[in-house]
C-alpha cells in the first residue's frame, strides 16, 4: 500500500523543499545584493521580502500537484526536470502577478527586479532537486520516513 502513494509523497516532499530553498536562497541573493550595492542596513528588506514571498507562494503549493497530474499527461515523454522547471517558471509569473494585484502602487518591472533572485534560487533548486544528488537524498528521507512507520506498526 505505501509503495502507491511514493510517487505522490516524494512530489509533496519536493515541492515542499523547493519552496522552502528557493524562499531562503531567494532571500539570501536579494540580502546579499543589497548588501553589495545599497547600504548593509537596507539589506533588512531582503528579510521583509522574503517574508512576503513565503506568506505568497505557500498557498501556491498545493497546486503543485494537479499541475504535475496534468502535466505528466499532457507531455509524458518530457524529463521530470523539464516539467518541474516549467512550473518554476508558471508559479513564478503567477506569484509575481498575485504580488502585483496586492500590492497596486509596484509595477509588474520593480516586482520583478525584486523577485528575480528568488527564480535563480527556484531553477537552481529543480537543477539539485532532479540531478543524482538530490533524488537520492529525497529517497532517503522518503525511506526513512516509511521505515519509522513501519517500526511503530510492529
Amino acid at each position: 500500500m505505501l509503495k502507491s502513494y511514493s510517487p505522490i509523497q516524494s512530489t509533496i516532499i519536493r515541492t515542499l523543499i523547493l519552496w522552502l530553498l528557493s524562499n531562503l536562497g531567494g532571500t539570501l541573493l536579494l540580502g546579499i545584493g543589497f548588501a553589495l550595492t545599497h547600504r548593509l542596513n537596507d539589506s533588512t528588506i531582503a528579510v521583509v521580502a522574503g517574508l512576503l514571498a513565503a506568506t505568497i507562494t505557500l498557498p501556491l503549493v498545493p497546486l503543485a500537484m494537479p499541475f504535475f497530474a496534468v502535466l505528466g499527461k499532457i507531455c509524458a515523454a518530457w524529463p521530470r526536470r523539464s516539467m518541474a522547471l516549467l512550473g518554476v517558471m508558471l508559479f513564478f509569473l503567477l506569484a509575481n502577478e498575485a504580488l502585483h494585484l496586492l500590492l497596486p502602487f509596484a509595477t509588474f518591472f520593480g516586482l520583478l527586479e525584486m523577485s528575480f533572485p528568488y527564480l535563480v534560487a527556484g531553477v537552481l533548486t529543480v537543477l539539485w532537486l532532479y540531478s543524482p544528488t538530490g533524488q537520492t537524498s529525497t529517497t532517503t528521507l522518503l525511506t526513512k520516513k516509511r521505515d519509522r512507520q513501519v517500526r511503530l506498526s510492529e
